[in-house]
């Protein structure tokens, strides 16, 4: 099974890093693509049949895609943009509330609010990919994404070694509190080394250290980290929900696109937000 989930995110990695290579337009409009079949994958969790959500998917997926490509250099980040990406770092913030609070008992989703949700965070999460490519190319879009890889890959290495005391037992019941310092710790130390070796500019990490002062931006970090968490741990229920292992079937060890996008769903706008604030 690991071995099958390491192929796979190769094989991924290989796809971002040939896509890069070919320009930010053609990274953004892959990335539409994911995040379309996340969306798709999203709905059908909400039991919304498959057809149509793949119907609506696709369609993100394909305006995504042809505005990545095609419009490139349409300008959408002012007050309205930043709004949406506020509201959707609070709904993150909130949702990581609910999370620990609810951690022993579970919690459910109403399918109404599941279905808005989906539109608006996906929606969200896109724009934000398209605004880290606009300020940094693909080495500040990347270095967002490594927050989630870290957290995620780490988290689980340390739970597997380490975890005793179980996280969220209701929500995730393999997820421990071992497990998510084994993460937090990997993506400060990552942070520090990038910080010291790096251009600042190219590192979303280095660029909070720098304009919000060390402490405020540690703690943006360690927010990022949290949301992260909490970005799973809501897939997690909403499969719970569903009835489903996972999302679907499209990732072989990993399930399907949103159970790999799903931390990402919420550290890209959070980080997004952070980044027009400070």
């Amino acid at each position: 099974m690991l071995l099958t989930r390491v192929i796979t995110a190769a094989v991924l990695l290989l796809i971002l890093v040939v896509a890069a290579q070919a320009g930010d337009h053609v990274l953004n409009a892959v990335l539409a693509i994911g995040y379309g079949i996340t969306l798709a994958e999203w709905l059908k969790l909400t039991k919304l049949p498959g057809t149509p959500s793949y119907f609506l998917g696709g369609c993100f997926a394909l305006a995504g895609a042809g505005l990545a490509l095609g419009a490139a250099d349409l300008d959408v980040f002012g007050s309205v943009y930043l709004a949406l990406q506020l509201a959707v770092a609070c709904i993150w913030l909130a949702v990581t509330a609910v999370c620990y609070n609810a951690r022993n008992i579970g919690f459910g989703v109403a399918r109404s609010a599941a279905t808005v949700l989906a539109f608006v965070v996906t929606t969200a999460t896109w724009l934000a990919v398209w605004q880290f490519l606009r300020l940094g190319s693909w080495p500040l879009l990347i270095s967002v994404f490594m927050i989630v890889w870290l957290a995620d890959a780490c988290a689980y290495f340390a739970g597997r070694l380490f975890g005793k005391n179980r996280m969220a037992p209701a929500i995730s019941p393999k997820k421990t509190w071992e497990g998510v310092v084994g993460g937090l710790v990997s993506v400060l130390v990552a942070a520090l080394a990038a910080y010291l070796w790096l251009p600042h500019e190219m590192v979303l990490t280095s660029i909070l250290l720098d304009k919000a002062g060390f402490a405020a931006g540690l703690l943006m970090i360690l927010v990022l980290v949290a949301v992260s968490v909490s970005g799973d741990l809501f897939e997690s229920s909403l499969k719970r929900q569903a009835g489903v292992k996972d999302s679907g079937r499209l990732l072989p060890g990993h399930g399907g696109f949103y159970d790999r996008l799903d931390s990402s769903l919420a550290v890209l706008p959070t980080a997004a937000a952070m980044l027009m604030i400070v």
